[in-house]
């Protein structure tokens, strides 16, 4: 009963929460998982979170994970950021994450290639889950809204080449127009998102759709390029 009663206790401070434990796992394996997955980032996380630009709460860090700029990071409570990360934050507005959020192990994240050209900032919301090895390129602004699922291998790319004319695509230039993800959006493994683009509220996008174009909310999306199949 004691052991239970502290699993109960840690999921309900660190997941935001409460939490029933399945009958089919013992509460003392709970609790090792828990110490196995938890107690590291969180020891780093004490730590790293005297340097963010702003921390409201529990701070998450995995092993090996670098953060550049990291006074342009703000995060919310219970936020999770696992190993082996990269997130350049340098930028005009910085990173900001909400309330428990998860990011996965191997995120790549950047705002910024060129100092003449700075990228302008990523919000995202209360609990939202991103899946391992996410690519956010985030030189026009990037939002997702609160609640929103977002699987393996996903890439949010907001910046697009010029490519017209007989010069040279390296000296053409980018157009940046933003991303913007409503609230309770899923979206399935190795999806991508092109710039410009809005997804509206509830919406789905199926595993390794290509987004090319705005999304209405509650539609249903798959393929490459994506188009709606159904309405939620």
């Amino acid at each position: 009963m004691f052991i239970d009663n502290i699993v109960r206790l840690m999921l309900r401070r660190f997941r935001g929460k409460q939490i029933d434990i399945s009958p089919e796992l013992s509460s003392t394996a709970v609790l090792a998982h828990l110490l196995q997955k938890g107690g590291g980032p969180f020891l780093r996380g004490m730590i790293v979170k005297l340097f963010l630009g702003h921390s409201r709460g529990s701070f998450f860090l995995g092993r090996g994970c670098k953060i550049l700029s990291i006074r342009r990071l703000s995060v919310g409570k219970n936020v999770y950021i696992g190993a082996y990360g990269y997130l350049d934050c340098m930028s005009v507005g910085g990173v900001m994450l909400g309330d428990n959020v998860t990011i996965r192990e191997g995120c790549w994240l950047q705002l910024t290639s060129r100092y003449d050209n700075p990228g302008t900032s990523v919000t995202i919301g209360d609990g939202v889950y991103i899946g391992p090895r996410a690519v956010i390129g985030a030189a026009a602004p990037i939002t997702i809204g609160d609640r929103c699922q977002i699987g393996a291998n996903v890439s949010l790319v907001a910046e697009n080449h010029c490519f017209g004319g007989e010069v040279d695509i390296f000296e053409q230039g980018v157009i940046r127009k933003g991303i913007e993800i409503g609230r309770d959006v899923w979206m399935g493994n190795n999806v991508t998102v092109l710039d410009g683009v809005s997804i509206g509220d509830g919406a789905v996008i199926g595993a390794g759709t290509v987004v090319t174009k705005s999304v209405p909310a509650r539609a249903v999306v798959v393929g490459v390029p994506g188009r709606v199949i159904k309405t939620r």
